[in-house]
């Protein structure tokens, strides 16, 4: 049905393209040329139809007429890329199948993230990016050779707006449904003869749009977010270039409650209230979350900033000298509610901060030479610290201890801090065999160290709390008596671990050392302009990482080996119709070992989260996409991807507590079909004015959001639907307007998921809850941009 419903639109829209040029009647209805886009996927601009290799790119003009304001707008609108919320804020990028399902600060991402080429190593980092853009470029499969480590999936590139040589200003006002008031505003020009900068900001407030199942007057998604950035591009002579980026941002919003779907218990005894809670309605915005009852709120306050220098020197022969440095600092406050309940089953308070330095040096030739090749290096050194406030008072492992024992498992607090470092060594080249063919190839060395410290204790000073009954209980009195911030998880792995012995509770602290080669090798092949043909293999490797969980045993803590992708590819690339129409096609298989992924262990308790390694899976895939302009002014893109994407050979336990065989099973976050429509039509209505309209329809299949989660636990309530499945849907956004001939202001009325699509993106087991996070119901606005 929803494919159905998808193509039914996407033909709607096809008809519309086609049939627009004739109705207007003017004597621009000759087919004009779809215009070149220049990318930096090679770290040196090229046409992106020049590109050996799948690229999707949005432009800055297509993110303001579309509203597309962050990393989830960005995802809708890319097909294989899909965004999940996490149960503490840290978005889940999976770009192709490959994806990183892990919410703790220090998770690197399979799909990186980077601002003008300067890293953003973690999810956290990169939710403020998409403001005063040239463009976005979402590079697909393994990045290693040029972009390094942890970026198995792809990579994200944000290219900020660039200082102009001539003053110019300009802005942007949208106010929509539930009090959205959003602003952005830059100005930009030359200081100097020799040096310009450019100043933007942006500044965005809605009120709550979620409401309480259980206070109808109580609302949560609040949203505060602050931004800025400043660029100053320098050149002292014709041979030196200097560019600082200085960015950061204040995030206040409020961290958006899930919905309660179902309830899975964990233990013998369960809570008396928890079971007797409704589940929440299927509706975008029922949700709920601790409240008076409970004494907890959804909340969050983040700040970010980020310095970057780049320097380019152009030395003899047409060789250039890049230097990249970059500095930045963030920290965060949050609580957030993991469970969709009024009350506490599974809530947290956590505070983190990272703080993040990396240097690169790589020297290149011009690009115009039959041989163009860059060599260099790199260095990263991250710190990240994360403690967090568990309250799970109401959940079924505490009602049993209680009952058993008189002991009270409701509150625990955990400290992470890790240390994450790595240097690289990198080749890239592209030889040209022929005037239409070239090889390429390239390969990168790194090394990576992480070291962990965590514990896990208990702070309340309760005689009969969790500390006290692991001591006193699980330990048998072995090691004394239990005193408020002693680690109390204990050390299961048979071996002495930082001085603990095996059997006994105390800090775990361990390092992770490993090394790669990531590489590539390609053809191109371009038989006339506007034809490409292209295949390619590489390899590309991601860091394996610790944990950040609430444990009680020391198997929870355990580092993830680093995991593989070995992708292999081809494609075509054709410009038709005397340009009128752009057709690019790729085909892929990725051979995927060891997939690090968030799960579930064997424990004390239980069933526990930790991090695992999937040893083998396999996605094959095929990619469509056309860009068609059949007059001036009239727009017609489609893009579509196809995946089967499985676990080849996996044994252990699924993310909703199943031990089992998951060999054949579909992997998560990867829809079978991802299909995105997009119409842009502007058109003259007098000299001085003209109007245009658009629309976007984007489709994606269903999915699962853990391994195994076709199938429910035997006591999952309810039974009659997949509890951490994502059922596929259909986004349709809409907008119109009218602009001055000359492009100096703009004034649109917008609506994004104008049928009030429900729909979710991730779904998450919280102790004896499932919950899902639904996503925004339908939005309606209008906005003004103008240039001075």
């Amino acid at each position: 049905m929803k494919s159905a419903t998808f193509l039914s639109i996407s033909a709607g829209l096809a008809a519309v393209a086609t049939s627009m040029p004739a109705v207007a009647q003017t004597a621009d209805a000759a087919p004009a040329a779809v215009a070149d886009i220049i990318v930096t996927a090679n770290k040196r601009e090229q046409k992106l139809s020049d590109v050996g290799s799948t690229v999707a790119v949005l432009g800055g003009d297509a993110l303001a007429a579309r509203q597309i304001n962050d990393l989830k707008d960005i995802a809708q609108a890319v097909p294989g890329l899909s965004f999940a919320n996490s149960e503490n804020g840290t978005p889940i990028l999976t770009l192709r199948g490959v994806g990183f399902i892990e919410s703790s600060l220090a998770a690197y991402p399979t799909v990186s993230v980077y601002v003008d080429e300067a890293p953003l190593p973690f999810g956290a980092l990169a939710v403020h990016s998409a403001y005063d853009l040239e463009r976005v470029e979402v590079l697909k499969g393994p990045q290693g050779t040029l972009f390094g480590q942890n970026s198995t999936g792809g990579a994200i590139n944000f290219i900020a707006a660039k200082p102009t040589d001539e003053l110019s200003a300009g802005g942007n006002l949208t106010y929509g449904r539930f009090n959205e008031a959003n602003g952005e505003a830059f100005v930009s020009g030359p200081l100097s003869s020799t040096l310009k900068a450019r100043v933007s900001g942006r500044v965005e407030t809605m009120d709550g749009w979620q409401i309480s199942n259980s206070r109808p007057n109580d609302r949560n998604g609040k949203v505060r977010n602050y931004m800025g950035r400043l660029l100053i591009d320098w050149e002292p002579t014709s041979g030196a270039r200097f560019s600082l980026n200085v960015n950061g941002w204040k995030d206040k919003s409020d961290t958006e409650a899930p919905q309660y779907i179902g309830y899975v218990q964990q233990n013998p005894i369960a809570n008396p209230i928890i079971p007797t809670v409704p589940f929440s309605p299927a509706t975008p915005r029922a949700a709920d979350w601790g409240g008076p009852v409970a004494g907890f709120v959804p909340f969050g306050d983040s700040d970010f900033w980020q310095a970057s220098l780049r320097g380019d020197i152009d030395l003899a022969d047409h060789v250039t000298l890049t230097s990249l440095t970059s500095y930045l600092q963030f920290n965060q406050r949050q609580g957030a509610d993991r469970d969709g309940l009024p009350y506490t089953v599974n809530d947290l308070i956590s505070d983190g901060s990272i703080r993040s330095f990396f240097q690169e040096l790589r020297l290149s030739n011009g690009a115009s030479r039959p041989f163009r090749w860059v060599v260099g290096g790199n260095y990263s050194n991250n710190k990240v610290d994360q403690v967090a406030d568990f309250d799970y008072r109401y959940t079924s492992v505490n009602e049993t201890v209680f009952t058993v024992f008189g002991y009270n498992l409701d509150r625990a607090h955990y400290s992470n801090y890790q240390k994450l470092t790595s240097f690289a060594f990198f080749a890239n080249g592209e030889y040209d065999l022929a005037s239409t063919l070239t090889f390429k190839a390239g390969a990168r060395y790194t090394k990576a160290q992480s070291s962990a410290t965590i514990c896990n204790t208990d702070l309340t000073g309760d005689p009969k709390g969790t500390g006290p009954f692991l001591y006193d209980v699980v330990f048998g009195g072995a090691y004394g008596t239990f005193h408020a911030g002693d680690c109390f998880a204990g050390n299961d792995l048979g071996a002495t671990i930082n001085g603990v012995p095996p059997g006994a509770p105390g800090q775990y602290k361990d390092t992770l050392t490993e090394d790669n080669v990531s590489w590539m090798a390609g053809l191109d092949y371009k038989p006339r302009p506007g034809l490409l043909f292209y295949a390619n293999v590489s390899r590309g490797y991601k860091a394996g990482s610790f944990p950040a969980v609430s444990a009680t045993s020391f198997v929870q803590y355990r580092a993830v080996k680093q995991e593989s992708v070995t992708a292999y590819e081809a494609g075509a690339k054709a410009s038709l119709l005397d340009g009128a129409l752009q057709v690019n096609a790729a085909g892929f298989y990725y051979d995927y070992l060891n997939k690090q992924l968030r799960s579930k262990v064997q424990s004390f308790f239980g069933i526990q989260d930790a991090l695992v390694n999937v040893p083998k899976s396999s996605i094959k895939g095929f990619e469509l996409e056309f860009t068609l302009r059949p007059t001036h002014g009239l727009t017609f893109a489609n893009g579509f991807t196809w995946l089967d994407a499985k676990i080849d050979r996996f044994t252990g336990i699924s993310g909703g507590g199943l031990p089992a065989d998951f060999a054949d099973t579909r992997m998560p976050f990867a829809p079978k079909y991802q299909l995105s429509s997009n119409l842009d039509y502007e058109f003259p209505i007098s000299d001085r004015l003209k109007a245009f309209v658009g629309a976007s329809a984007n489709m994606r299949s269903d999915t699962i959001a853990v391994v195994g989660g076709d199938v429910n636990a035997a006591n999952a309530i309810p039974s009659t639907f997949k509890l951490q499945g994502i059922d596929g849907y259909v986004l349709v956004d809409a907008r119109a307007g009218i602009a001055s001939a000359d492009g100096r202001w703009r004034v649109s009325v917008f609506g994004k998921n104008i049928f009030n699509q429900y729909y979710w993106n991730n779904a998450i087991t919280s102790s004896d809850a499932v919950a899902r996070f639904a996503g925004m119901p339908a939005t309606y606005g209008v906005s003004l941009s103008f240039r001075l």
